[in-house]
Parts: structure tokens; C-alpha cells; sequence
């Protein structure tokens, strides 16, 4: 039993093990702060998972995990207690000459000494700006991890060190993965032998499993021994690929898929695959090949985000993927949204990315739009004269069931020049107003934004700004960075 403090009778171990497993995690820090007893409970609960944004965290983060026993307090393998783990920068570019270089460096250099010490891990999730190193993604896939059945990172062009990778012998025993995420643009082409082989191994081991997949493009071509070995993956629910993947053996039975997004579409969508679809991510001239005029059997589509659109509430805005400028709504999505005409499910969640508000456009398919609960508007500019936010109110009458609206300036945060959000971003009360109106056409609506500087709740005493983004904190060194090589 841990000792008494000031003439308090001690608690039993196992209670305070009882006390913290029930705990807030918010509560953890400050019972772990309470003695050591406490301490030694709540860290490696504090420590089995962790999601950290932003790089200056990241950093941080890491550089604990990977510090020696006898550096840490009570000489405890921090890394030994993570079990899920998600490292998320949402900064997408970054310039070479930028301060921001190093310390993504260090980031990459660190996991490579954490990664292998995290024996209880399940999940690992690293979306940065940087690719991992052979070792890394090495140990993360060869089944030196006994309980990870999750990984999603970034993988790049660059080509890898091997050493004597190559001549290694691939493990007897791969793990078999519920999700496989190794995001990137064509790094599989340039895989070596050896990662081929071993990424088929994964693929063949979690063919039961497999619940979520994402490698890339050309990956059609560059694990053509598994697409052509495996009958299928009847637990495969989310896939990201080529639509050209779709004629591999591996996938002649994809009725369970329900998530799909598309990288290319070189080759035409036949009738019969993706029977169940019900979210799609691709292009806006994409969608009618998912939703053709004549077809036996109707996708029951009901999410679709064109060009990636995310919302975040960064300095950037968020995510889309565009070579050029903002869709236009006339020209370009209500011509695609045509096609849910021949939808076997109503539309329930819209991400576009266009040029601006037309709120004439928006009423003009309401029709097809009147079940909508989530929509997100990626604007090219901000809301002019003729189509303000206040105008939206009206487009709220004929979507009664939306409780989510959100319009991002991600576009003229980072792609104008200007670098700046949209010119009310700041004016809460010009934006309360706005509110005020929507109130009087919509009684379900509860979360909006005007902007990717922060958003309105609606709570039971009305609405309430959270959220706002804060200046990027620097990366503080420790003084051992300079040392780093």
C-alpha cells in the first residue's frame, strides 16, 4: 500500500487504479501531478494514446518519446505505454529554406528510435510533411509490433536508403491490418523489390481484416502479385485508388465497400462494381460515372465531397485539391449534382470547393438538396454584395434537416497571394447577426462557420463563438537539436 501524507490513511493500490482508469483524461494530469504513487498509475494511461496537432506539438511529443529511461522521471520507457498514436500537422507545404525544415527533420530522425520501443502499439497515424525513413515504415509492417493493426502515414518519391534491405529475408509472420494508409503521390513505382514484396505480404495476411485502404496511385501496377492472388476483401469498407484497381481479381466482389476515393479515373466505372457505395470523393465531373442515367441498379450515394474539400479551422482553412481556380456553381456543380436524379439514397452531406456564394444556384437544387444535414462551401472569394451570408437564410427553408454549415476561406488564405481570410472573419457581430436571421428559417441547425478562423455552437442559451485560431507557436528547442545530426 503507498504510504499516508499528513496522517491520512493511504488508499489501496488497486483503488487508485480504479480511480484513475475512471478519470477524465483532463483529470489525469493533474492526479499524476498528486505523488508518485498517483504518478506511477496515471502516465502510462496518459501515454497510451496520444493525439497531437500541429507542428511545435509534434515535436515536443516526440522528442519525449524517443529520450533514453535514464532521462526520464522514475527511468520509465515512455514509449513502451503509447498504443494509439496521431501525429497531425495541417500546414500541407513547406519551404525548404523554412524554419520549419529542421524540425521535421528531427521529427523523422526521433521516430526511428521511439517507433521500435512502442510494444503495446495498435495504431499509428503520421500525416507530416516529411516521409519515412526504411526503418520506420520497415517496423511498422514486418510484424516487429505484435498488436498493430492500423497505419496511416505519408510516403514520398524520394528514394529510400535500403542498405542491405534487399537481401533480408521477409518476416514469416506480417501483421494483419484493419486499416493501411501510406498516403502519398506515386511513390509505389519506385518502391525496391524487397518493399514490394513485403507491403503483398501485408495485403495477403489482412485480406479477412482489411477494413480501410489507401496506397497510392499506380498501385495497380506495383502490387500486381497480390491484386492477382487474393479473391477478395469481404471486410473492405473505405478504399482510396485508381478506379483502373477495380478490374484486379482482388476486387471482382466489392459489395462491401461503402467509402470510395477516387485517384484517377483513366479507365470507364463499370455498372456492376461499388453496388453499395454511399460516400464518394472525386471530381465534380466524376459523378456521373457513379450515377449513370440507365442503369439496373441504382449506388445508394448519399455523401459527396468534390476535390477533397476539408474544413479546419487552421491557417490554412483546411484542405482541397484543385490545379486551378474554384469551381463555378452553374457551369460545374449543379451539372454534376444533376446526377443524383439517379441516386438510390438522398444527398445528405455536400463539400464543394467554387469560385463564391450563389445563393440562387443553392435554391436552384434544392430539390435534390432538401435532405441535407452537412454542407461545406470552399469559396474562391468572399461573399459579395449580391450573395451575403445574410442571403443563405432563404437557402435554410428548403434544407430543414441541415445542422451543420460551414464556409471556409482556405481558398484566399493560401492560394491568392493575399494570404488573408475573409474580410468579416473577425466581425462577431456582423456574423451574430447572420445568425440571428438563420434562426428564423432553421431550428436544427446547431454548428456554423463563416470562416476557418473559428466557428458558432448553438447551445440552449444561444450562440457561442469557440475555436479561434491563435498565432503558430515556434518550435522551442532544448538545446540537444543543435547536437542532432
Amino acid at each position: 500500500m503507498p504510504p499516508a501524507t499528513s496522517g491520512v490513511a493511504p488508499l489501496p493500490v488497486e483503488l487508485l487504479h480504479t480511480i484513475c482508469e475512471d478519470a477524465d483524461r483532463s483529470e489525469l494530469y493533474s492526479i499524476a501531478l498528486c505523488d508518485k504513487t498517483f504518478n506511477s498509475i496515471a502516465t502510462p494511461l496518459l501515454y497510451s494514446t496520444i493525439d497531437v496537432q500541429f507542428l511545435y506539438g509534434i515535436y515536443a511529443c516526440v522528442r519525449t518519446l524517443a529520450a533514453p529511461p535514464s532521462k526520464t522521471s522514475m527511468n520509465r520507457d515512455l514509449a513502451s505505454y503509447v498504443e494509439d498514436i496521431s501525429l497531425y500537422d495541417p500546414i500541407q507545404s513547406v519551404e525548404n529554406s523554412s524554419n520549419q525544415t529542421r524540425p521535421r527533420q528531427l521529427i523523422r530522425e526521433r521516430l526511428d528510435v521511439a517507433v521500435p520501443r512502442m510494444r503495446r502499439l495498435r495504431s499509428f497515424a503520421c500525416c507530416v510533411q516529411f516521409y519515412q525513413t526504411s526503418q520506420t515504415f520497415t517496423t511498422l509492417l514486418n510484424g516487429t509490433l505484435p498488436f498493430i493493426d492500423s497505419v496511416d502515414i505519408f510516403c514520398s518519391t524520394q528514394p529510400w536508403e535500403l542498405e542491405d534491405t534487399e537481401d533480408a529475408p521477409l518476416p514469416v509472420a506480417v501483421p494483419r491490418f484493419k486499416k493501411l494508409k501510406l498516403r502519398g503521390t506515386d511513390w509505389a513505382p519506385r518502391l525496391p523489390p524487397w518493399y514490394k514484396a513485403l507491403i503483398c505480404s501485408v495485403l495477403s495476411a489482412s485480406r479477412y481484416t482489411l477494413q480501410s485502404l489507401s496506397l497510392g496511385r499506380d498501385a495497380s501496377t506495383a502490387f500486381q502479385a497480390a491484386w492477382q492472388s487474393i479473391p477478395s476483401f469481404p471486410a473492405l469498407r473505405e478504399l482510396e485508388a485508381e478506379v483502373q484497381l477495380l478490374s484486379e481479381p482482388a476486387f471482382h466482389d466489392t459489395t462491401s465497400i461503402r467509402q470510395y476515393t477516387v485517384l484517377d479515373m483513366y479507365t470507364q466505372l463499370t455498372p456492376t462494381v461499388l453496388p453499395n457505395l454511399e460516400e464518394v470523393i472525386c471530381a465534380p465531373y466524376e459523378l456521373k460515372w457513379f450515377l449513370p442515367e440507365r442503369a439496373e441498379h441504382q449506388r445508394p450515394i448519399k455523401v459527396i465531397t468534390f476535390d477533397e474539400a476539408r474544413y479546419e479551422r487552421t491557417r490554412d482553412g483546411g484542405f482541397y485539391n484543385l490545379w486551378d481556380m474554384g469551381d463555378g456553381w452553374h457551369d460545374t456543380i449543379c451539372r454534376s449534382l444533376r446526377a443524383l436524379e439517379f441516386s438510390g439514397a438522398r444527398l445528405v452531406r455536400l463539400s464543394v470547393v467554387v469560385s463564391q456564394l450563389r445563393v440562387r444556384d443553392l435554391l436552384d437544387l434544392s430539390p435534390l438538396l432538401n435532405e441535407l444535414e452537412y454542407l461545406l462551401m470552399m469559396l474562391e472569394f468572399a461573399p459579395g454584395e449580391a450573395h451575403t451570408i445574410f442571403a443563405m437564410a432563404e437557402v435554410l427553408d428548403r434544407m430543414p434537416r441541415l445542422h451543420t454549415l460551414l464556409i471556409s476561406d482556405g481558398m484566399p488564405k493560401t492560394r491568392l497571394g493575399g494570404g488573408s481570410p475573409f474580410y468579416f472573419a473577425h466581425d462577431e457581430a456582423y456574423q451574430r447577426r447572420a445568425l440571428a436571421s438563420y434562426d428564423e428559417h432553421s431550428s436544427s441547425l446547431r454548428r456554423v462557420a463563416f470562416t476557418s478562423e473559428f466557428e458558432w455552437e448553438k447551445r440552449q442559451d444561444g450562440w457561442h463563438a469557440w475555436g479561434h485560431v491563435v498565432p503558430e507557436r515556434d518550435v522551442v528547442s532544448d538545446g540537444e537539436d543543435e547536437d542532432a545530426t
